[in-house]
């Protein structure tokens, strides 16, 4: 049962054992392993049911259809930071790039001692990584799906002497039409669209779509439904009142939207951690152009990760994008913006990924919007500039005649050489051009409510019944791609939920 705007009554009222609130990475699996496991699920899902037949590559159709605010969303801070986040069934795994990272083990160690839970070690996390690579289907591309920018990305790590790791993806089949972030057209990209949400379907879920929630419902300290309004998917106004009873609430709306939430009933008191520990993996954009054709759209969109400078927390890869998304990244107009798109066909997109070294924070802004803010460090200003100036560098070994850089004050060099004006032109982060998709950390995980927001099992301290299993539960950023972190740890929950309410008291 999928439910949409036109289908809710003045005042639509549900009954569930369990309400899960999102369907993304956090949300449908916790809602597909409990609806399997026999307990009554609803999923609520702010944005719309977009089925894989629906995907295209038309950005004035598929931006307004499955981005928050048409993509227009921005962090605040020095610098300032666009992200995205999906909103429709499927959440962000719709409009990601399918990457499959499990947690790094150091990741784990660090967050097993933190928590002073040994189910975080690398050892009892091995089996729900195991469980997710088998249900998305992570495993490596076949060649069809490798194209030539791919092949030059990898060629050049190696050619600079640098380890480069080839991706596991969550695919069956693809054939690389780079579609990634608009939804795969063919169903390949094993989306939660396409993999845990058929699944918790199948087992007997429902899910609500098109429902802003705005409320938690509680009663005597416990979490008993929650309580929004129909949107309606042309003008956006909010509608009709929808309410959700259930013994069970699990918020899973994403590192912005679930602390926004939270926090309109002042929760998480008295550690003051909700909504703080906001980490987000900023990214760099690197273009080089080529004098030959490389034709980037062609194949998948990053094939492999350079994990040469790892330890340092730097990450380069490729990340082609289509035509209409880099016109409107360039830092160029008119003539000169046309020139450099006259050569799409010779252009490779690149970018260098920095693991945070401090934090930001969400608050509650007016107008019913979050607010998020975070800046960046000058340790991570510095590894910026490194990441960009070795991905340049290696751009023209592989013969690029031109390098676009994301700097407001110096936007492209020509040659090796003029890469030293990046030490004499780059002195403060205000001038450097970042974006981000990887949010997470702002109801984080711990072993005492004076320092975190949940408990190790994922429910909230101060509201009984009400558990987080979204990227928001990290204690710390993952470093990596954060999907398959994302899942396991919904996957964790859920069965710390399931292991409770089989210990729960039958009622008569």
């Amino acid at each position: 049962m999928i439910e949409s705007h036109a289908n809710y009554p003045q005042h639509a009222v549900y009954d569930a054992d369990v309400v899960v609130v999102g369907t993304g990475a956090g949300g449908a699996p916790v809602g597909a392993q409990l609806a399997q496991a026999g307990f009554n699920v609803l999923f609520v899902e702010e944005g719309g049911y977009h089925p894989t037949s629906s995907f295209n590559p038309y950005v004035s159709e598929s931006i307004p259809r499955l981005f928050r605010d048409g993509g227009a969303t921005v962090i605040f801070g020095n610098p300032p930071i666009p992200f995205v986040e999906g909103r429709c069934v499927g959440g962000s795994t719709v409009i990601n790039g399918g990457m499959t990272w499990r947690t790094p083990e150091p990741v784990l160690a660090e967050w097993e001692d933190s928590v002073r839970d040994s189910s975080l070690s690398a050892q009892a996390m091995a089996p729900y990584f195991e469980r997710v690579e088998g249900r998305i289907s992570a495993k490596g591309q076949h060649p069809v799906s490798v194209g030539h920018e791919n092949a030059i990305m990898y060629q050049g790590a190696k050619k600079m002497g640098w380890d480069v790791e080839v991706n596991h993806r969550n695919q069956e089949l693809c054939v690389g039409t780079n579609n990634c972030i608009f939804g795969c057209p063919t169903g390949a990209k094993q989306s939660t669209l396409v993999s845990y949400m058929p699944k918790a379907l199948a087992a007997g879920a429902g899910c609500l779509t098109e429902v802003r929630i705005e409320e938690v419902l509680q009663q005597g300290g416990h979490a008993v439904g929650v309580q929004g309004r129909a949107i309606n998917p042309r003008t956006r106004k909010l509608e009709q009142k929808v309410t959700v009873r259930a013994k069970i609430v699990i918020i899973a709306c994403g590192a912005i939207q679930t602390p926004y939430l939270l926090l309109k009933h002042k929760l998480g008191r008295q550690s003051k951690q909700l909504g703080r520990n906001f980490f987000c993996h900023p990214n760099a954009k690197v273009l080089a152009l080529y004098p030959n054709e490389v034709k980037g759209w062609q194949g998948v969109s990053q094939f492999s990760q350079i994990r040469q400078f790892r330890d340092e927390g730097i990450i380069l890869a490729d990340n082609m994008i289509g035509p209409g998304p880099m016109a409107s990244n360039i830092p160029f107009h008119g003539a000169k913006a046309w020139e450099i798109m006259q050569r799409y066909n010779h252009s490779i997109q690149s970018g260098v990924l920095v693991e945070d070294s401090k934090s930001g924070r969400i608050t509650r802004g007016p107008f019913g919007t979050a607010i998020a803010r975070y800046d960046i460090s000058s340790y991570d200003h510095t590894r910026f500039l490194k990441g960009i100036r070795l991905l340049a560098q290696m751009h023209f070994e592989m013969g690029a005649d031109r390098v676009i850089l994301p700097f407001t004050n110096l936007h492209e060099v020509k040659s090796v050489d003029e890469l030293e004006r990046i030490d004499v032109t780059q002195r403060k982060p205000k001038t450097l051009e970042l974006f981000t998709v990887h949010l997470m950390g702002t109801a984080r995980m711990g072993d005492r409510p004076e320092t975190s927001v949940i408990n190790s099992s994922g429910e909230m301290w101060d509201l009984k019944d009400c558990y987080v299993t979204d990227a928001s539960t990290f204690p710390t950023p993952v470093g990596v791609n954060p999907q398959v972190s994302i899942i396991a740890m919904s996957l964790r929950i859920a069965d710390r939920i399931a292991e409770r309410a089989l210990k729960l008291p039958k009622v008569a």
